[in-house]
């Protein structure tokens, strides 16, 4: 549940596809099976066209003819046009040729790790990162992954919210794809999808007067922004959480400069300066919120 593969969808499965290619295996991997799918999804769609285009042809020329057209026939047509394709075990034609490949191909795939999953894996004891042959200790690897020592770091303010969620057990994704900041995963991935979308925003009052500055996390959303979110989290079934996180002031004895922290307990002790607020969202729709009280 960590990174991703380089040349796969998710989790790396370049190495095991070869493999099986090599040994003449015949396991479907996700890529070849969702490919296989479409094409097969494809197929069906062109094929209920073509039966109903054969269809209508027939229906028009008995009206032609001036037959009388019987009523069962349309049903017909109707039932037909939402025929359901049947779902159909996939499997590799037995004709495929198998391609040799050499012992050395093997390990081509790498596995990518986002710069907030590698902090959280080395404060667990569970990753060693390494620059040009050097361990990198945890303050080189802040100053790498941080940009500035303020207490409003994008890198250390979104970190936060990530070692909330996964503290409890919950899996943290990247929500590039859906335009958020993260994707919670309460079950293992390939089991069930995210059923919730995070936009991680600032929460300034404690600065005071300092709070004028130019600040690096964006503190205020727009009405448009929030019913873009929903409109979009209505169309993929997920909810939206707006995360607020109090930013401690800056150039006080209680928040040190985080990058210069050397120990994991220094670390999560700059970790618990911070505060969060969770605000759920919801675009209540009449019809369904009706629909799903009669059920």
């Amino acid at each position: 549940m960590w990174g991703k593969g380089t040349l796969s969808r998710s989790s790396p499965a370049w190495r095991q596809r070869k493999t099986k290619e090599m040994t003449g295996g015949r396991e479907v991997s996700l890529e070849e099976l969702t490919a296989l799918k479409r094409k097969e999804r494809a197929e069906f769609k062109e094929e209920r066209l073509k039966r109903e285009r054969m269809e209508r042809e027939r229906l028009l020329q008995k009206e032609a003819s001036g037959e009388p057209v019987a009523e069962e026939t349309q049903e017909e047509l109707g039932g037909e046009a939402q025929t359901k394709r049947k779902r159909q075990k996939v499997q590799l034609p037995d004709d495929q040729e198998i391609p040799v490949y050499a012992e050395e191909y093997l390990d081509k795939e790498i596995l990518q790790i986002a710069p907030d999953e590698a902090l959280f894996l080395m404060l667990v004891g569970l990753l060693v990162v390494e620059f040009e042959g050097k361990r990198l200790s945890l303050s080189e690897f802040l100053h790498f992954a941080g940009r500035t020592s303020r207490p409003d770091d994008p890198f250390l303010v979104k970190f936060v919210v990530y070692y909330h969620y996964r503290r409890q057990q919950i899996i943290v994704k990247t929500g590039l794809k859906f335009g958020v900041d993260y994707l919670l995963y309460d079950r293992p991935i390939p089991m069930a999808h995210a059923g919730h979308c995070v936009n991680v925003l600032g929460d300034y009052h404690l600065w005071g007067n300092d709070s004028d500055r130019e600040c690096q996390i964006r503190q205020k959303v727009t009405w448009q922004e929030i019913n873009l979110w929903q409109r979009l989290m209505g169309n993929v079934k997920k909810r939206l959480k707006l995360v607020y996180v109090e930013i401690p002031p800056m150039n006080t004895s209680d928040t040190p400069d985080w990058r210069r922290t050397d120990s994991v307990e220094g670390f999560l002790k700059v970790l618990q300066s911070y505060r969060l607020r969770e605000v759920m969202t919801h675009r209540m729709v009449i019809a369904r919120e009706r629909d799903a009280k009669e059920k």
